[in-house]
This record gives C-alpha cells, sequence and structure tokens, in this order.
C-alpha cells in the first residue's frame, strides 16, 4: 500500500464547502495524508490540477481554493497510520478527509515547522 502527504498553502483565510460539510482553513500551510495504491501518479498530479470535471473527495475542493506545494510518497505505509502519527504532535481540522477512517480524527493537519515535517516522514520510511 502506498500513501502520500500533499503540503497545501493557503494564502488567505478561506471555508471551503463540500457535497456536505463546511471547514474553516486558516492561512497556512497543511499537509494531507491519502492512499494511493498502484495509480499514485495520477492521483497526486489530480491535486495539483485546478481544472477537474468533477469534486468527490474533501481535498478536492481544497486544492480548488489553495496550492498544492509539495508531495511525499511514502511505500508500505499506510494513510492511517500516518495520520495516527501526525496527530500525535499537530493541531488538525477535525473530520477532513477521515470519513473511512474510524481511529484518526483527520487527515489535514496544520504545519507549523515543516523542517520537523519532513524528519518525521523520514524517520517513519527508514523504518521499514
Amino acid at each position: 500500500m502506498k500513501s502520500y502527504i500533499l503540503l497545501i498553502k493557503c494564502k488567505t483565510d478561506t471555508t471551503i464547502r463540500t457535497k456536505s460539510k463546511k471547514f474553516l482553513i486558516r492561512k497556512g500551510v497543511y499537509a494531507y495524508v491519502g492512499s494511493c495504491g498502484r495509480s499514485c501518479g495520477r492521483r497526486v498530479s489530480r491535486h495539483f490540477n485546478k481544472e477537474k470535471s468533477n469534486y468527490h473527495w474533501h481535498i478536492d475542493y481544497l486544492t480548488k481554493a489553495c496550492e498544492p506545494i509539495g508531495v511525499f510518497v511514502m511505500n508500505h505505509v499506510g494513510e492511517k497510520e500516518l495520520a495516527l502519527l501526525f496527530s500525535k504532535n499537530n493541531a488538525f481540522i477535525e473530520e477532513f478527509g477521515s470519513s473511512d477512517d474510524k481511529d484518526a480524527k483527520s487527515h489535514l493537519f496544520i504545519v507549523n515547522d515543516l523542517q520537523e515535517l519532513c524528519s518525521t516522514v523520514c524517520d517513519k520510511s527508514r523504518e521499514r
């Protein structure tokens, strides 16, 4: 199983309205955790495309309003495992992107220290 961490920069405060929820996203940098399986390139590139034909996931709405700035792809580390890891030390936007994850309250995390996040990702990738 592959997963990814999408880094997103929001230049201003914004409200994201999905089909059923509303999220207040403050100005700043965020890390979104997702899974991508064998079609990882297509999944990740979707997030960098502002002109989507349909909006299915919460992240689709966020990447329309804010700018994706980078991505880490993780082999052999699941998205749920990453979400639980990030939730220990990072604030998050409750219920964002986590409707199929009963253990993590979110898959969107506020990044206060990008260097610390990179170190966490590198440490986790070395474990395997």
